[in-house]
């Protein structure tokens, strides 16, 4: 291979790894999860997958007319560029319509794009090596989906880099080649059998990622629990490039078959705790295995000449054994928490037939007796007894998981450290091992969580994941409005809540028995009114009369700080009185949906109460010079910088 066509091959490659990174990260992550952060029923998700099918197999059959004119580099140079900018849109998704076009766009795109792919390869990847350099994309773009960092990341971030993947991959489209035109040196393998091994391999794999990806335990346990994402990167790049290596010597036939065997046995162990950690080595060395073939294949093992013949070829693989295949199997498990056996009976009675091909058509009757026999065995295989209904509190911790709140949260007050102070008791090691997974938690960019149940009421809390700056303002947390669209929200809140008795005690004993030092904090009122603006305003109104922003979604409305009770406690100085509003808006009212503020400083919850209580009074000195009665006269006056002296 010359350095021309060195330099080619790399660049087919990386238009490789740009086409199934931009698929993996955008279609399969980051746009789901933009769709229901910007409130689209889960139900209607459905819909949005079918309207993604319906334009990438149309954008396929597009792609295939279209090279049938010529032109199947500047079509998937369009295509990507396409592609970034539909990624660059679905930031922008606000609704129904514009999530049905985000989705049909996407599909789209994709469709054009992995047509032009398949056109084009052959020109630009020759020799008996080519299909290694499709196995290196093809492992590069599982790989770079599996970095933690990314695979962890928000989708807004997910989105942003699909978005310059596919720039990258419209920038090093090889320029177009004189094709090959020379027939095969091998046999050409019939499109039909080929056709049923895919749909049977993909479809399969797709129910398989769904249940496994849905399900808490499943997904900590095979891909990402401590350190397995980092495996899992470079089990998909190993795979993808001996994919590749075993492609190039015809190794076609048997690579299918060993990626089904391994397919299966994932399938069948990530049911089980005791193989799980198997299984979650097994599936992504087999998914980069078929993956690897199912990308070579039309592009330059089918034995097709002309860039149109393939890009037809490639359109109708595409369309049924991609797009249809992955749907059918998605569709078929969204309702299951465990990969049913029946499953891999079916799939593996397609892969072996269509494998035997020949041999099976002169052996019809034993065909036809090994099939009768799968048949029953599948039939009578013990159905799994209906798993018990969960709790809100289980479906609730499902949930916890499935968000991602670990990589944000805590779920771990240390011992002997100053956490008790802001977040409650310490945890005891007994009841954070008994969790399964433990939740201790990655980091912590948002609060400790283990004790908010003590410390947050439910109203608070749902408000919170509605509109998560009204109540926080310098939080970074997105809002999660489309929990709410069914149990999910309601199930996660009483995660949060559930076990919190002892976390509601500490706080009240805590708060009485904590009293800030007023001599060495000066009570600042000027600063106390801007934190009260920032912090309070939302709930309690700008002027603290309980007609805040949010006041109406509470079912006790926010109190009217001027008119008491706080205000007008019946204290003897200011200092007291102080002291008491501090301690409220330090700790908050256990059993009410005041909160506390842990983090705030002291002095700044000092500010915050001399402000209260200095509107409190001047708002009594207003009225008691309009003539009201029967409240106390002799409340004195607070100063900026200074507690005036009884």
């Amino acid at each position: 291979m010359t350095r021309e066509e060195q330099a080619v091959a790399t660049r087919a490659t990386v238009v490789v790894a740009a086409v199934y990174g931009y698929f993996l990260i955008f279609a399969q992550f980051a746009l789901l999860s933009l769709l229901g952060r910007a409130g689209l029923a889960a139900g209607a998700l459905k819909p949005v997958l079918a309207v993604m099918v319906v334009g990438g197999v149309t954008g396929g059959f597009l792609a295939a007319w279209r090279i049938g004119r010529g032109g199947a580099a500047k079509l998937l140079r369009n295509a990507l560029t396409a592609a970034a900018l539909v990624a660059a849109w679905s930031l922008h998704v606000r609704g129904w319509i514009s999530a049905m076009t985000v989705a049909a766009a996407t599909g789209l795109v994709l469709g054009l794009a992995t047509v032009a792919l398949a056109a084009g390869l052959r020109a630009w990847l020759r020799g008996p090596r080519a299909p290694l350099w499709v196995g290196v994309g093809t492992g590069l773009a599982y790989a770079l989906c599996n970095v933690p960092c990314l695979f962890a990341a928000s989708p807004v971030v997910q989105a942003w880099v699909a978005c310059g993947m596919a720039l990258a991959g419209a920038v090093a489209v090889p320029p177009p080649q004189d094709a090959d035109e020379s027939p095969p040196a091998r046999p050409v393998p019939r499109f039909l059998p080929w056709l049923i091994v895919f749909l049977a391999l993909v479809w399969l794999d797709s129910a398989a990622f769904w249940v496994i990806q849905h399900q808490a335990e499943l997904k900590t346990g095979t891909w990402t629990g401590e350190g397995r994402l980092w495996r899992n990167a470079a089990v998909h790049l190993g795979g993808g490039i001996a994919a590749g290596w075993w492609l190039s010597r015809g190794g076609l036939r048997v690579l299918s078959l060993t990626a089904f065997i391994l397919l299966a046995a994932a399938g069948l162990a990530v049911n089980q705790a005791e193989t799980r950690e198997i299984g979650g080595l097994l599936y992504p060395l087999a998914v980069s295995l078929y993956a690897t073939a199912l990308v070579a294949w039309p592009a330059l093992l089918a034995g097709v000449p002309t860039p149109a013949a393939r890009a037809r070829m490639a359109a109708w693989l595409f369309a049924v054994a991609g797009w249809i295949g992955s749907a059918n199997g998605i569709g078929m498990a969204s309702q299951l928490k465990r990969v049913p056996p029946r499953f891999v009976a079916v799939a593996a009675a397609a892969v072996l037939i269509a494998l035997a091909g020949s041999t099976l058509r002169k052996r019809w009757r034993e065909t036809l007796a090994v099939s009768l026999v799968a048949c029953l065995a599948a039939a009578a295989w013990p159905r799994p007894a209906p798993a018990a209904t969960l709790s809100a509190t289980a479906r609730g911790h499902e949930v916890y998981m499935a968000e991602g709140c670990i990589h944000c949260h805590s779920r771990y007050v240390r011992p002997n450290t100053s956490d008790a102070a802001a977040w409650g008791p310490a945890s005891r090691a007994a009841k954070v091992t008994a969790e399964s997974p433990v939740l201790i938690g990655n980091r912590r960019h948002g609060p400790d969580l283990a004790n908010v149940g003590g410390r947050r009421s439910e109203t608070w809390l749902r408000l919170h994941f509605l509109k998560p700056a009204a109540l926080s303002p310098a939080s970074v947390m997105p809002s999660y409005a489309g929990l709410f669209n069914d149990q999910r929200g309601n199930d996660l809140i009483t995660f949060l809540r559930g076990g919190n008795a002892e976390a509601g005690t500490d706080v009240w004993q805590r708060a009485m028995a904590w009293r800030p030092d007023l001599a060495a904090v000066p009570a600042d009122t000027t600063r106390g009114h801007a934190l009260f603006q920032r912090h309070c305003a939302c709930c309690h109104g700008p002027q603290g009369h309980g007609d805040g922003p949010l006041a109406p979604e509470f079912v006790k409305r926010p109190a009217n700080l001027t008119q008491g009770p706080f205000a007008w406690s019946a204290q003897r100085s200011d200092e007291a009185r102080v002291a008491t509003v501090a301690r409220i808006i330090r700790f908050g009212l256990p059993g009410t949906d005041m909160p506390g503020h842990e983090t705030m400083a002291v002095a700044d919850v000092v500010a915050v109460a001399a402000w209260v209580t200095a509107a409190g009074h001047e708002a009594y000195s207003t009225s008691e010079r309009k003539g009201e009665a029967g409240k106390p006269s002799a409340l004195p006056r607070l100063t900026s910088g200074t507690l005036a002296q009884p």
